[in-house]
């Protein structure tokens, strides 16, 4: 039987939940951070770019409904893949439209459209909680940011997904990842923190009345023990998810290579990885 990672009183919200939906490794150590930040933030308009497997989304969608203050959660995406990603078929898109259709039915909505043309859709100021995570060029998360920040309320909270995205890490990959440098650009005038575990997690506290319970995690993230407990909690995670055994979708690359599935054993590969800096975290 796991042995489940070590509470703290400090945050409630990363213990009451346990994660329902764990469709692949890239996001889900964070999901007690979300959990923990849904829960001080209560936020009433949650909006992902980049919903792909979901796993994430379905994380904010539960985190709102335990919060019980009628917030909703919008999932954009394209679910066509990217340069990073490589093509997806519709599969993709049908397996997590019927997952939030059953589980989540009154809390999530999907939005099938590029992020600027989605943008149009939400009003200025609406949005407390926004995850960019989609395609993750300095370019194309630099547009994301000037796009949706002026959507952010002022009690608004942006998630930046892989800060911490390197050749160490992932390979030749990383050098057509620009978050880490966006990031930098931008979190100067901001309270602000970030973590390292999972690729990493970029946190801006860009409104002007946040409330004291979120800016209270800022505060606590300069406690060492801050980043390693949520990263022993993300740990944890992904050891479930690895003895799952989930496939991972099968992703296509681009023009003139055919779909291909995950190599044997990548998957328990990228989880070693993931164990190992959150160790180190």
């Amino acid at each position: 039987m796991q042995t489940p990672a070590a509470t703290d009183p400090r945050f409630p919200w990363a213990d009451r939940l346990e994660p329902r939906l764990l469709k692949s490794p890239w996001w889900i150590g964070h999901i007690p951070f979300a959990f923990e930040l849904i829960g001080r933030l209560a936020p009433r308009t949650i909006v992902e770019l980049g919903t792909y497997s979901g796993s994430s989304f379905a994380a904010f969608c539960q985190a709102v409904e335990a919060v019980g203050q009628g917030g909703h959660c919008y999932g954009v995406d394209l679910w066509e893949g990217d340069v990073h990603m490589g093509k997806f078929d519709d599969s993709l898109y049908q397996e997590i439209a019927g997952y939030v259709a059953q589980h989540h039915p009154g809390t999530a909505t999907l939005v099938r459209k590029d992020f600027d043309t989605a943008a149009r859709d939400f009003a200025d100021g609406s949005i407390d909680l926004l995850h960019i995570d989609g395609t993750h060029t300095y370019e194309a998360v630099g547009n994301d940011f000037r796009t949706w920040l002026p959507k952010v309320s002022d009690r608004g909270v942006i998630l930046f997904h892989d800060t911490n995205v390197t050749v160490e890490n992932a390979g030749e990959a990383a050098l057509r990842f620009g978050v880490r440098r966006l990031f930098d650009e931008v979190k100067g005038p901001y309270p602000h923190f970030e973590f390292t575990h999972c690729w990493g997690l970029g946190v801006l506290l860009v409104g002007k009345d946040v409330p004291p319970a979120v800016r209270e995690l800022e505060a606590l993230s300069k406690d060492p023990t801050f980043a390693a407990h949520f990263a022993r909690k993300g740990e944890a995670v992904s050891k479930r998810f690895a003895d799952m055994g989930v496939a991972l979708p099968v992703h296509g690359a681009y023009p003139g290579q055919s779909p291909t599935a995950p190599p044997p054993g990548l998957l328990r590969r990228i989880v070693r990885r993931l164990l190992g800096s959150a160790r180190a975290a």
